[in-house]
């Protein structure tokens, strides 16, 4: 967003003293914390802009500090704990992990990895984090390992050897992590239990590693609430497999055997989100099949499938075009929108002739059941590496293109120009902090 359409908003906004409209606000200098109750942590990774985690009032859409959280390196990637206590953020440049106290606003310290990591899960109390290494040196065997860290003495207190391991999934109640390796029809369940208390947790690893065959290129899960049963998103042709569709496994966990599984012949599947009853997935179908993309006027598009859940049983409902690319954000909205992210995605930028406007599609889906024939295609062009739903508010803050963008959920429509907060340097993840 240009700086004068910022200033114009300022100006307009005087009189309400930015209550309800985007801007920046410092905090009193006299404080050590920005002093917001409700907050969105911002990625931004340019250093000589300030590099470190821009903080916005997420009840007013106001930036307060930026940067407002110094952490080491060029922070990218975030993973918040369910209790909002600390936040995971991963500097690539040192392929180190950020340990950041929410309500101290600052960094505790730094875990070092052996490589870099793509995927992070963090305990519901944050006292136990994990990541996935592809490039993990491992005496003995081919490279790859998910890294168990101790998040107290910032150190790194078990590996578990998982060849090429790119993607973690945690379970609601953290006692079974999904690992999933590339180039595998193979998934690794690790299990953990707490020998501690609620209040005193000590995780430890309960049993080895479990690998579980029968998968097509598994690349992500979706956990039921209970944690008892896992939706493992097959990738399949998409991912070099060479038998079959894409499709969707139901995983007994507890059995580690799997109870069912539905095919997407018109879909992919490297991403998925539970809400309720309703199982969202996302990926791109088979170049010889591919999906209606008159939303996008190109021929190449991704897809995203709309699946029943029913005491277990997985039943295919819809399966609507979305952008193509690697589709690694999505979220639900309490008003159940689903927003849905990509990367590498084909930008469509047509320029207007005479009365015809300009056509600009980018990587960004916004999919509202009320209408289920077709999604809303965001017109900003570039990658989306965010995005985070505003608890409580009918917005959801997407970062795309190096831009924080506000996306009006009643509308399914950018929030104009004026309201829009305006990060300087690049933006790369967005997260609820409370």
């Amino acid at each position: 967003m240009k700086r004068t359409a910022l200033l114009t908003a300022a100006l307009a906004c005087l009189s309400a003293f930015f209550v309800s409209c985007g801007g920046y606000s410092s905090a009193p200098s006299s404080s050590s914390t920005s002093g917001v109750k409700f907050r969105a942590f911002v990625t931004q990774d340019i250093v000589a802009a300030g590099a470190g985690l821009d903080i916005v009032d997420a009840s007013r859409d106001v930036l307060v500090r930026a940067p407002g959280i110094s952490v080491a390196g060029t922070p990218t990637m975030m993973e918040v704990s369910n209790n909002k206590s600390t936040t995971l953020v991963f500097d690539p440049s040192s392929n180190t992990i950020n340990v950041v106290s929410n309500k101290a606003e600052s960094s505790s310290g730094r875990v070092a990895l052996p490589d870099w990591t793509q995927s992070m899960a963090i305990t519901p109390d944050a006292t136990v984090a994990y990541a996935a290494v592809p490039n993990a040196a491992v005496a003995g065997q081919p490279s790859g390992a998910v890294e168990m860290m101790n998040l107290g003495s910032l150190s790194i207190e078990n590996t578990f050897p998982i060849t090429s391991a790119h993607y973690i999934v945690l379970s609601p109640d953290a006692t079974h992590l999904l690992a999933f390796g590339d180039n595998s029809d193979t998934a690794t369940l690790i299990n953990f239990q707490n020998t501690g208390t609620s209040s005193s947790p000590n995780w430890i690893v309960s049993g080895s590693p479990i690998a579980i065959p029968g998968f097509n290129r598994p690349v992500w899960a979706a956990f039921s609430a209970d944690s008892t049963t896992a939706y493992v998103m097959n990738c399949g042709p998409e991912c070099g497999g060479t038998t079959g569709p894409a499709s969707v496994s139901t995983l007994n966990v507890a059995g580690g055997t799997i109870l069912q599984t539905l095919a997407l012949p018109n879909g992919g599947a490297t991403y998925g989100v539970l809400f309720g009853s309703t199982l969202y997935v996302a990926g791109n179908p088979p170049a010889a099949n591919p999906s209606p993309c008159s939303t996008t006027t190109v021929n190449t598009c991704g897809a995203l499938s709309v699946i029943t859940v029913n005491n277990g049983t997985l039943q295919l409902a819809n399966t609507i075009p979305i952008p193509d690319g690697d589709h690694r954000r999505m979220a639900v909205t309490t008003d159940n929108q689903v927003f849905v992210g990509s990367t590498g995605c084909t930008n469509v930028n047509i320029p207007g002739q005479g009365n015809t406007p300009p056509t600009t599609f980018g990587c960004l889906a916004v999919y509202n059941p009320k209408n289920p024939q077709s999604a809303t295609i965001g017109t900003d062009l570039g990658d989306v590496t965010g995005i985070a739903p505003v608890t409580g508010r009918t917005e959801v803050y997407v970062v795309q293109n190096g831009e924080l963008r506000i996306w009006d959920t009643v509308r399914d429509a950018l929030r104009p120009g004026q309201f829009q907060i305006d990060i300087i340097g690049q933006a790369v993840d967005v997260k609820m902090a409370d």
